[in-house]
């Protein structure tokens, strides 16, 4: 297992920052009586904590370790509140620089970047930095939660996706093995997928993200792009970032996807997608994160399925995939930081981890945890916690503009998916594909990001 570092040490500001920052100063958290303390104050019990998630699936597992915990400390009371992850980045955003946010909250970088340098989110004391640097979780990880010389959070949980392939339906199609490269992934989506005598499909051969809200349908292009030799942006030795997919790359992938959708038509937008799709054995294959091993688990745990790399791009290449930390993180503005920080710690201990795996289907940040007993039960986990050495993550760059070059990136793939004008047309592919680059260049050049050499 290697990783591919991508992104850059350094917290760069934009407008959002500084807004902030600008609130964080103001006589709102004066107001609020959420002034902040020091790590090293004391709560007094007794104590509730409040913790906000934009993943409801994990709310039973921080409720069960909330139990855990006020079975050794009496007086500690954990109250969970959970919405969706669009929703949870809203609500966040607008109460943490207020000083009404909850004392702990788990979220992704994009958020997090701006809330560390609006002072919002403290580093870490010596005592937590110590413990994120000890043996618990990779260098990989500590480097992703430091910068400045200094560590903010913990890491709650890490997030990769892989293939998702439905056994009977493989067998059926008279393939012996899924697939390992994408050429490999096309032919058995082909002879996978179902229509009806009118035509209509019934059963896709490979779901993939064709529309939706937010970042996420730019995230699962990545899913092909990397493979297939690009990145969405690429770091100068100087330190800026330009697009790294106006190139042969970034129209290998787009046209994977036209393909898929139009010529070979293994996809279709009208059909049931994702993983209810792929729990009610309406489409073959799958490109998604472990917890919908527990999903399946809990509606269809009688499914024939296994779960493998993302194939690579050609026979011999490495196994490339995404891997996004997910961390967990005390309020600055929190009046109950150390009990915060000490149920934090509990919260990351290998049991919980292990809890966090078992429940849930996401995977522990934790690198020193024992899978034996989970694989022995479920083996799919396998690819998530035990990766071969052929597979590669490559992870997110840690920039304030992140989410908006996605989302916007998000808005022409779904158009450029079902554009017939791109069925046979490499020439409107590539020129389709150089308008998304020139408008990432954008972004990056209106933040002061963007740089070549």
């Amino acid at each position: 297992m290697k990783y591919i570092r991508s992104n850059g040490s350094g917290l760069l500001g934009v407008d959002r920052r500084q807004a902030l920052r600008t609130v964080a100063g103001t006589g709102l958290v004066v107001a609020s009586g959420l002034a902040a303390v020091p790590l090293t104050a004391r709560a007094q019990a007794p104590t509730t904590l409040s913790l906000w998630t934009g993943y409801p699936e994990l709310t039973p597992y921080y409720e069960a370790v909330a139990e855990a915990y006020k079975a050794i400390h009496s007086g500690v009371s954990v109250t969970v509140f959970s919405t969706s992850l669009r929703e949870a980045e809203q609500k966040l955003s607008a109460a943490v620089p207020t000083g009404t946010g909850p004392d702990i909250f788990d979220i992704g970088t994009n958020i997090t970047v701006n809330f560390i340098d609006a002072g919002l989110i403290e580093p870490n004391d010596s005592a937590i930095d110590q413990y994120l640097k000890s043996k618990t979780w990779s260098p990989q990880l500590i480097d992703f939660f430091s910068t400045g010389g200094k560590s903010f959070g913990l890491p709650l949980l890490v997030s990769t996706a892989a293939l998702y392939y439905n056994k009977t339906m493989l067998k059926e199609a008279g393939l012996s093995q899924p697939p390992a490269t994408f050429p490999e992934l096309l032919d058995a989506a082909r002879k996978m997928t179902k229509v009806d005598g009118s035509g209509r499909m019934t059963r896709s051969g490979l779901s993939l993200r064709l529309s939706g809200q937010g970042s996420g349908i730019a995230e699962k292009f990545r899913f092909v792009l990397e493979p297939a030799g690009g990145s969405l942006i690429v770091k100068t030795p100087s330190g800026k970032w330009h697009n790294g997919f106006d190139n042969e790359a970034g129209r290998t992938a787009l046209q994977f996807y036209v393909d898929c959708v139009q010529k070979d038509r293994v996809d279709d937008p009208r059909i049931q997608h994702d993983a209810a799709a792929f729990e009610a054995a309406t489409t073959a294959m799958l490109f998604r994160e472990a917890w919908v091993i527990g999903e399946i688990e809990e509606k269809n745990p009688s499914l024939d399925y296994g779960v493998v790399p993302i194939p690579s791009w050609k026979a011999g290449e490495p196994h490339k995939m995404l891997l996004q930390p997910w961390g967990i993180y005390v309020n600055g503005r929190s009046g109950n930081q150390q009990t915060a920080w000490d149920f934090l710690r509990f919260l990351t201990n290998p049991e919980n981890a292990f809890r966090l795996t078992s429940m849930t289907g996401w995977v522990s940040a934790r690198q020193d945890v024992d899978w034996g007993p989970l694989l022995q039960k479920t083996p799919q986990f396998e690819v998530f916690v035990r990766p071969s050495n052929d597979v590669v993550y490559y992870v997110e760059p840690i920039l304030p503009v992140w989410d908006e070059i996605e989302s916007k990136m998000a808005d022409r793939l779904t158009a450029a998916y079902v554009d017939p004008s791109l069925n046979g047309n490499p020439a409107k592919v590539a020129q389709t594909v150089h308008e998304m680059a020139a408008e990432t260049d954008g972004i990056l050049k209106e933040a002061d990001l963007y740089g070549t050499t």
